[in-house]
């Protein structure tokens, strides 16, 4: 187990290297989130940001490199001391994975009601504020079939709350809400790392979302990484203008496209690189020398 080389990150990415099979989908990326940060994780589909949020939990192990969290290589400590770090952060998933069989207060009081020795009145009235803080105090008795795609969202948001956790993992928060729902979302992300000084990974391709709640964005292509910084710097990328942007660099000019949408641009050239009829031919066997039915008459 190797000590922390920076004292305020919370969450070290060494040579993270991560192949399944003969796909590399990482590729020696290296990164750190800093204490009390919102960092936003982006990137178009298969680039990688899915599987790098589930080496940061522990769901997966690196193939090559080293995840480290509160100074721990959570890939070299035993299941036990794992366990100790995962009560140390808080996951609200896509879906908001809530037990359809239970009501939204016992879905928030799981954790507790698992991983403490808390009396049950004591868990019942963290209950209540952790919905009051998602502003579904009032819902509480409800089942998740009977509340929006919203209200789940911030449901799975109280329960990754439960244990008071150091860092709270988002994965595509935005995703599949309305506009004024997203931004509702949005503004309770803010509020809450505000309040609570929370340290936030949050994976995403909404560009509304990321511009709003990002202190600092990553952006990931091809399982690489091209490019760390403040939103600021991604914000003059966005801004630029055409004589401007003629100027940036390859990886800049791929941010570009990818933050602003474009329908053309260096991602959708690349994909025109390959002929299509060459690579439908390849596909044909060489054609007989003779018919393939021989005539009778």
């Amino acid at each position: 187990m190797q000590p922390s080389q920076d004292s305020d990150a919370v969450i070290e990415v060494d040579d993270l290297v991560m192949r399944f099979g003969k796909q590399t989908v990482l590729a020696g990326l290296d990164l750190k989130v800093r204490r009390g940060e919102t960092l936003v994780v982006m990137g178009g589909s298969g680039c990688g940001k899915s599987t790098l949020l589930r080496l940061m939990i522990g769901s997966l192990q690196p193939t090559q490199g080293a995840i480290r969290l509160f100074g721990q290589d959570i890939g070299r400590t035993s299941e036990q001391e794992l366990d100790g770090v995962r009560r140390r952060f808080g996951i609200l998933f896509q879906s908001g994975a809530l037990y359809q069989s239970m009501s939204i207060a016992d879905n928030v009081a799981l954790p507790m009601r698992e991983l403490t020795d808390l009396p049950d009145d004591l868990i019942q009235l963290q209950v209540k504020m952790k919905l009051e803080a998602v502003g579904l105090r009032e819902h509480a008795d409800k089942f998740p079939a009977q509340i929006s795609g919203g209200m789940k969202k911030r449901a799975g948001l109280a329960r990754a709350l439960a244990l008071d956790p150091e860092i709270i993992f988002y994965d595509e928060p935005s995703a599949g809400l309305d506009p004024v729902t997203s931004a509702e979302i949005d503004q309770l992300i803010l509020t809450l790392t505000k309040k609570l000084g929370v340290t936030s990974v949050v994976v995403t391709h909404e560009m509304d979302s990321a511009f709003t709640i990002a202190d600092r964005m990553v952006m990931l292509d091809k399982g690489r990484c091209l490019k760390i910084a403040p939103r600021q710097d991604y914000e003059r990328i966005r801004n630029a203008t055409r004589e401007e942007a003629a100027m940036l660099s390859e990886d800049d000019r791929i941010v570009r496209q990818f933050i602003r949408g474009d329908a053309y641009g260096p991602i959708t050239d690349r994909r025109t690189l390959t002929s299509y009829a060459d690579d439908l031919m390849g596909l044909l066997a060489p054609l007989p020398a003779s018919p393939s039915i021989t005539p009778t008459r």
